[in-house]
């Protein structure tokens, strides 16, 4: 049963759409390795630091993250998603050194999350935008977006299982050479991969020059460079369906501030385990997420929309309530798998609406902007986090965080009724 879920998404992807997969199953791995265990875990196991440094340490990596996303869109646009990805590449390979050589103190390692958060966010227009320049096909964007939330999810169990026994056998900073190690083999399957649709400033070389353009959406490199920010910013905003999914978003992700620079707390105040258990529990919640991205990809074409979207929302508020309602490692596994699950479908929902809206020459920095407002919905709270621990202590703190999470989307499902069904039926 479970490899027939599997075999869909494989078998109906074109050779390109599969290496795009593979491309970004690897850094993406990479990645996961290194965040939670390397950044977070060291300042709170190794360091001893407070929650202000953790606070502090998320802070800095989601305004990078931020200030990364649009770097990378704006590359995007420009250079196209070959060269893109060339400078991924490096720049994951640069944080990665730079941590392993210099991240031997507090101060060090708040600014290695400065650098991988931006290298974090340059990278993001792989998953989010790269599928638009392989086909315009609304079918065949889902299959390629809910193949890339699968195995991305699949990072989350792989990655975070690797770094939990590279912390416990050698030490959580050396977790960033699995990072690096994943960062070249991404380089390696990406190597041969070929855009269908090449229309950016800038991607004149031979192999440019044989991709095919997206039917009724080309332009020239001089139109697509007079493309800003602000031109990106005022598409979204205009646009219906676009502006109300940034503010579904940001709306959803506000009460999510509080969980990055408390959740290591959780696991050694309340779950009493050790800094390894960060990587496993967070392995369960990717387990989950591949199985919500196989349930987004078996989604019929008319449940694509933002009222699915906001259910599996909310969904993802109620798996927080039970990961951090008690202090029982088992029902924690159980709320990770939970919100796991709505993860694995809200993130290919997201994406495909993106792609299917937002016009191809600005989907890098549309994206960006919507990303912005992802990550800042998460910065905003880093502020009075470290307050709420204090007071209400860290449970109690989380599970304020959580309900919030379920009851935005619930309110708009039930208040924005009308404004969800207009711009369906844009």
């Amino acid at each position: 049963m479970l490899v027939s879920l599997f075999s869909k998404p494989q078998s109906s992807l074109s050779v390109q759409a599969k290496r795009l997969v593979a491309m970004r199953f690897l850094i993406y791995t990479g990645f996961q390795t290194s965040y939670f265990i390397g950044v977070i875990g060291t300042l709170t196991y190794a360091d001893g630091a407070s929650v202000v440094a953790t606070s502090l340490a998320v802070l800095f990596m989601n305004v990078f993250v931020i200030l990364g996303s649009f770097a990378g869109g704006a590359v995007l646009d420009a250079w196209g998603p070959r060269r893109h990805f060339l400078l991924s590449i490096i720049g994951a390979l640069a944080t990665g050194t730079a941590i392993i050589a210099f991240g031997s103190a507090t101060g060090i390692v708040l600014l290695g999350a400065v650098f991988l958060g931006f290298t974090m966010g340059f990278a993001q227009p792989i998953a989010t935008s790269y599928p638009a320049y392989l086909t315009d096909d609304p079918v065949e964007l889902k299959d390629i977006n809910s193949a890339i939330a699968m195995f991305s999810n699949v990072s989350i169990i792989v990655g975070p299982t690797l770094g939990g026994f590279v912390a416990a056998a050698a030490s959580s900073r050396a977790v960033f050479v699995l990072m690096m190690l994943f960062t070249v083999l991404a380089f390696v399957v990406g190597w041969g991969f070929r855009p269908q649709t090449s229309h950016v400033a800038g991607d004149a070389d031979a192999d440019s020059a044989e991709e095919g353009e997206r039917a009724g959406q080309s332009s020239s490199p001089s139109t697509s460079s007079r493309v800003t920010f602000a031109a990106s910013i005022k598409t979204v905003f205009t646009n219906s369906v676009l502006a109300l999914l940034f503010c579904i978003i940001f709306l959803s992700n506000f009460g999510y501030g509080a969980f990055d620079p408390l959740e290591s707390f959780f696991y050694r105040d309340v779950l009493r385990v050790g800094v390894e258990w960060m990587g496993w529990l967070s392995s369960v919640s990717g387990v989950g997420a591949v199985l919500g991205a196989v349930l987004a990809l078996r989604l019929p074409p008319h449940l694509v929309n933002l009222k699915t979207l906001l259910v599996a929302l909310m969904s993802v508020g109620l798996g927080s309530l039970l990961y951090v309602g008690t202090p029982y490692v088992g029902v924690a596994l159980v709320g990770q798998i939970a919100l796991g699950i709505a993860w694995g479908v809200v993130n290919p929902l997201h994406n495909t609406i993106v792609q299917t809206t937002a016009p191809l020459e600005q989907l890098g920095r549309v994206n960006s902007v919507m990303g912005f407002g992802n990550m800042f919905a998460g910065v905003a709270p880093l502020a009075i986090a470290p307050w709420l621990a204090a007071t209400f202590g860290v449970q109690r703190t989380l599970v304020g965080a959580g309900m919030v999470v379920t009851a935005v989307p619930a309110a708009l499902l039930l208040l924005g009724r009308w404004h969800l069904d207009r711009a369906a039926r844009q």
